[in-house]
């Protein structure tokens, strides 16, 4: 808080040779109204008993007769499943087998569905990897940090209705505009989390049989 406080009048210092009293007062916005805590996400203490955020993905490297057939059936099956297709590519050189390769999202209870539709149309499974992280106390502490900023920022707020001198305004300005920053970063983590979670990672690569060749 110390180190907070001492950046925040080292910046307002820096500024105030530039700045009014006037126009400092002015950029207060009249908008800023204090967080409700009611706002914040519940904490994950409020989840039922025994709830985990787990994120899951799964990668494969298949050979299969007909890779851009085998894409486009593989693609059909994530739609089926409730999931959607994030990229999806094919390719073939001349002397080379062709090969495609698809990036999808999925319901994570539909995952292993998912891998079955891929491995039974292949030839042979080359490589298969499943991936699994609980992030349940990343996601807890996240929450709190949340609450404690909403906390700060009420705080602040409330300060800068009642500051008067041009270094108390500027320097509650740049503390509030820092913890603004960090509420912003938190909720876009908070939200991947919560996403991942919900829809698994599906990223499958399908190259064609090679080339047989013979020496007489």
């Amino acid at each position: 808080m110390r180190t907070l406080v001492t950046f925040a009048l080292a910046a307002c210092l820096l500024t105030s040779c530039r700045s009014s009293p006037m126009a400092v007062a002015a950029a207060t916005p009249s908008s800023l109204t204090p967080t409700p805590l009611e706002s914040v996400p519940p904490a994950p203490a409020d989840l039922p008993r025994g709830t985990r955020i787990i994120i899951q993905s799964a990668n494969l490297s298949l050979t299969v007769d007909d890779p851009a057939k085998a894409v486009a059936q593989i693609e059909g099956a994530v739609m089926e499943l409730g999931g959607f297709v994030v990229s999806s590519n094919s390719w073939s050189s001349p002397g080379s087998p062709a090969s495609s390769s698809l990036s999808a999202r999925v319901p994570r209870d539909s995952l292993p569905a998912l891998r079955r539709v891929a491995i039974g149309l292949s030839n042979q499974i080359q490589s298969d990897g499943t991936y699994s992280q609980d992030v349940t106390p990343d996601h807890r502490r996240l929450h709190v940090r949340l609450q404690v900023l909403a906390r700060a920022e009420d705080h602040l707020v409330q300060l800068l209705t009642h500051a008067s001198a041009q270094e108390q305004v500027a320097s509650l300005l740049i503390a509030h505009q820092m913890i603004v920053q960090e509420r912003t970063n938190i909720e876009a983590q908070l939200a991947e989390y919560e996403d991942r979670a919900t829809y698994a990672s599906f990223d499958v690569t399908l190259n064609g049989p090679s080339a047989a060749f013979f020496i007489e």
